[in-house]
């Protein structure tokens, strides 16, 4: 049943009316002993008694989330000439040999003559070898020889074999002397550097980078006054507006040695998985780190606090016919708590449910 349905218009304004007196007196205001709650009004307004608790103190960090830069692909072109179509876009999901680009190269076409003569070199090198071979079964050729002939094929194949490799990156484009450029790696685009019409040199700065970010890092900032409350290792809870309701677990895997002259920060890598993709990178985030200490003070559920007036409230419930509202003073919280300094003491009973509306109808009646 909801109370609120069922309190009578006379409790409510007494009860308002003890619960605005109380803020103004430091007196402790009752209501009148007729007017009180009933035991299943009590039980909605789920009552809990303070403890004292060992505080945790929690540290908000600024941060944005990067890829894995340990865990990309950065596709250099091996040869020079001129980007003739893209496509694909920043942040696009690709798959492995998938058709990203194509380039206008005459380089490659040097490249597919090489390979054709490299494999009629390595033919003859193989029919030397063998004639090698039977002469030095015969006694007739030294072993030297044997060794430069197995040598000579040898250097034949391992050009070869790097000539197909770099070749599986391209792929004849029906225009003539054009070549299409292939993904390497299946992953999203998180760096992008070609457009259409766009002159490359050969083994240059990287085109593109291929990332699967099934993990992330969020890089953060540490201040010089934070610097001893955050170390390698701590876990981590990250917040972000774009999800308010889902909290994700990292840990802090670096800190820097070295202050950012510009800033004043020591900069912290935080590394988490992100199997459901919803951290992207630039994302800006907030990670939590939480100290325990030997402090101890009141412990009460964030919801049960009301923020108002740039002050924070309570609502006391000494037994059913008592209540106040009553403010506190915070000495530390996180998302789902506050640590009180001033204001309750343990044993006290707080109202967790409904506590802003009982709050509202006190300040409607002043």
């Amino acid at each position: 049943m909801n109370y609120l349905k069922n309190i009578k218009l006379p409790l409510l304004v007494m009860m308002g009316s003890a619960i605005l007196f109380s803020c103004k007196e430091e007196q402790k205001a009752k209501v009148k002993k007729q007017e009180c709650f009933t035991e299943n009004e009590v039980a909605e307004l789920k009552p809990m008694e303070i403890t004292n608790d060992n505080v945790i103190k929690s540290l908000r960090l600024n941060g944005v989330v990067a890829y894995n830069s340990n865990a990309v692909v950065n596709y250099v072109s091996l040869v020079g000439g001129i980007i003739t179509n893209t496509y694909f876009t920043l942040g696009d999901k690709v798959e492995k040999n998938q058709v990203l680009a194509e380039i206008k190269s005459t380089e490659l076409n040097g490249i597919e003559t090489e390979l054709k003569q490299i494999k009629a070199n390595l033919e003859v090198a193989k029919r030397q070898l063998q004639s090698t071979q039977s002469f030095y079964n015969d006694g007739i050729a030294s072993e030297k020889e044997l060794i430069a002939a197995k040598s000579e094929k040898q250097n034949l194949e391992s050009d070869l074999e790097k000539l197909q490799t770099n070749l599986k990156l391209y792929s004849a484009s029906p225009e003539k002397g054009v070549f299409q450029i292939k993904a390497p790696r299946s992953g999203f685009v998180v760096d992008n550097k070609i457009a259409a019409g766009m002159q490359i040199g050969a083994e240059g700065d990287p085109l593109f980078t291929i990332s699967d970010l099934d993990e992330v890092w969020i890089n953060v900032n540490i201040y010089a006054t934070d610097i001893d409350a955050v170390k390698e290792g701590m876990p981590v809870n990250i917040k972000t507006n774009s999800y308010p309701n889902k909290t994700f677990k990292g840990k802090i895997d670096r800190i820097s040695n070295v202050l950012e002259p510009l800033e004043n920060v020591l900069k912290g890598r935080i590394v988490l998985e992100n199997k459901e993709l919803f951290l992207k990178p630039g994302l800006h985030v907030e990670a939590i780190v939480k100290n325990n200490t030997q402090e101890k003070a009141p412990h009460i559920p964030a919801k049960s606090v009301v923020f108002s007036n740039n002050k924070y409230y309570v609502v006391k419930l000494a037994n059913n016919c008592d209540a106040k509202v009553s403010e506190v003073k915070i000495l530390s919280k996180d998302e789902n708590s506050f640590f009180i300094e001033k204001g309750l003491q343990e044993g006290d009973k707080i109202i967790t449910h409904n506590a802003l509306l009982l709050f509202e109808n006190s300040a409607s009646i002043n």
